[in-house]
């Protein structure tokens, strides 16, 4: 986990759900709250008059700390989890500016949204209102109310992101035509993949406990497709839950850039012809993908070059949310009185350096 891939990961859901017009959960931090009654071990850090406690802390980077565990040498370990719980930290202090900026909107959440988000939930699951209060225990929401607060904070906080950042993205049209001609180039073909995928979906408010679970089911079925003890077809018609291709064996069949979504086809357009890539995680949970051709397809006619044009509008879109978030962000801190207490935190910290009001 490094300083740009933490933000860019954060930023690139924003976008995904600003750009798509996503609901406010589709926007949830992947960090669920400390259980109600938890023991705080020591202050950390201070922002504004919010306490940012050890636990939390701990809390927020377990998934990132037990990969660094398990896929870093014994002698880089010890700074490898400064940094990883310098840059959680980062996030953790991120996400209380954003929302202080939704308590002074003056925003609010209507309860009904917050019942059909928890309804969509417990449907989706087949669960009972007890089952799905025990799923939420064991993510360390201490109860049904705990979690409800959890999903007001999150859907506050998007909402405010869409208010200071989505309404100012703007794309110009003369940059989306010059990369549609680049792209088509002299020989107007575009490069047309066919894959097979794994999809396990994740609770956009469950937290990282929960993402780190089924992305680690995910790498478990690799290594058994990949041992040969299973295809990858008999594997997505056993686990996957996209109901679309598992019957076809995760066929996803042809498909240009534009198609799918952007971090789904980046992974599958970097993947070489018949591996299995990493968990790849998007908007829509973990996913398993295998590309199993590659063909040249010729753009003809209005509607292929508009589907080009759409796929493009939409990554430059989603750089500048990028930029004007990182911007917005940088002024919150700017204006904040933030104050890292463990100077372990402040070396490694991703943007501490050049932040006024960070004590």
């Amino acid at each position: 986990m490094s300083t740009s891939t933490s933000k860019s990961t954060i930023v690139a859901t924003l976008t995904l759900a600003l750009a798509l017009g996503l609901g406010p959960a589709a926007l949830a931090a992947d960090t669920a709250p400390a259980p109600e009654g938890s023991l705080i071990d020591r202050l950390i850090a201070v922002v504004n008059t919010d306490p940012i406690t050890l636990f939390e802390l701990h809390r927020a980077a377990a998934p990132f700390v037990a990969k660094v565990l398990s896929e870093s040498p014994a002698d880089e370990v010890p700074g490898k989890l400064d940094q990883v719980q310098a840059e959680v930290l980062d996030n953790l202090i991120n996400d209380l500016l954003v929302y202080a900026q939704a308590k002074d909107l003056g925003l609010s959440v209507a309860p009904e949204k917050i019942d059909e988000h928890i309804e969509r939930i417990r449907t989706a699951n087949g669960w009972t209102v007890e089952e799905l209060t025990e799923q939420l225990r064991r993510l360390g929401f201490a109860s049904l109310a705990d979690y409800r607060r959890h999903t007001e904070r999150e859907m506050l906080k998007s909402n405010a992101i869409s208010i200071k950042v989505g309404s100012r993205v703007k794309v110009d049209e003369k940059d989306v035509a010059a990369e549609a001609q680049r792209r088509v180039g002299e020989g107007n073909t575009v490069e047309e993949r066919r894959a097979l995928h794994i999809l396990l979906r994740v609770d956009p408010m469950g937290g990282t406990d929960a993402s780190e679970a089924i992305r680690q089911k995910l790498l478990a079925e690799r290594e058994r497709i990949v041992a040969g003890d299973e295809s990858f077809e008999e594997a997505a018609r056993r686990v996957s839950e996209d109901d679309g291709t598992r019957p076809a064996g995760g066929d996803l069949s042809w498909f240009v850039q534009g198609d799918f979504d952007p971090d789904f086809e980046q992974a599958a357009f970097e993947l070489p012809l018949n591996d299995v890539s990493e968990p790849i995680r998007t908007q829509f949970g973990w996913h398993l993908i295998k590309v199993i051709a590659i063909r040249d397809k010729r753009i003809e006619g209005d509607e292929d070059i508009e589907k080009l044009k759409r796929e493009i509008r939409f990554r430059l879109r989603q750089t500048e949310l990028e930029r004007l978030y990182l911007q917005w962000v940088k002024g919150l801190r700017a204006q904040a009185f933030i104050e890292v207490k463990d100077p372990r935190f402040l070396r490694h910290a991703a943007g501490t350096a050049g932040h006024p009001g960070e004590g």
